[in-house]
């Protein structure tokens, strides 16, 4: 059995980073997709190079950097919703036999190595489950054994509701907020971490 597969689902960055829109242009919130996207995967390939890489989009820009940093690109059939690409990501990986899967957004703000070695690290033995929360209720990591474990709830308070999920499954889960991994950049006030991400891209 393969051990672990990392996901992260990535749309069209035209269409990525709506939320900011009265503060941002349009070319500026692409760039800022795209930018968090290669800083994710990035990280990635540097702290983890044995994890196994997949990217869910409809994006062909998106699929051309990714398979520059080695990533299996796996197209998003049709546009039915961030929780329906992980389906498809997730039938992938269950396939080619991985133990567990790890879901990763793209834009988080600060990828720590220790925490995600931390969230990982929980999905053993009687543990299935493990969720990062985001500090506004969300999920910003998912870690889960088998990789269909659990229905994907990803959207507004989906911490609970992927706790839920494992409960009513008869799974055990732990949630965890964690200082880095709880940040994406989706509101107004994270986009002080726009700065710092240029300047670390560019270093």
């Amino acid at each position: 059995m393969k051990d672990l597969c990392v996901v992260i689902p990535m749309k069209d960055p035209v269409y990525s980073k709506q939320r900011l829109s009265p503060y941002l242009p349009p070319a500026m919130r692409k760039n800022l997709s795209i930018t968090l996207f290669k800083q994710t995967l990035k990280s990635l390939c540097f702290h983890f190079p044995q994890w196994q890489r997949v990217v869910v989009t409809p994006s062909l820009c998106i699929a051309d950097i990714a398979s520059t940093f080695g990533c299996k690109v796996i197209f998003e059939h049709g546009n039915k919703g961030l929780n329906h690409a992980l389906n498809q990501a997730t039938a992938w990986s269950t396939q080619e036999g991985y133990q567990r899967q790890l879901i990763l957004p793209a834009d988080i703000a600060r990828l720590d190595k220790a925490e995600l070695l931390t969230i990982t690290s929980l999905v053993q033995d009687d543990v299935q489950v493990a969720i990062g929360q985001a500090h506004d209720g969300g999920t910003n990591a998912l870690c889960s054994s088998p990789p269909n474990a659990i229905e994907f709830c990803f959207g507004e308070k989906s911490s609970k509701a992927h706790q839920k999920q494992a409960k009513a499954r008869g799974l055990k889960s732990r949630t965890m907020a964690l200082k880095h991994l709880s940040h994406d950049v989706d509101y107004p006030s994270d986009l002080q971490f726009v700065h710092q991400l240029n300047a670390a891209l560019s270093a």
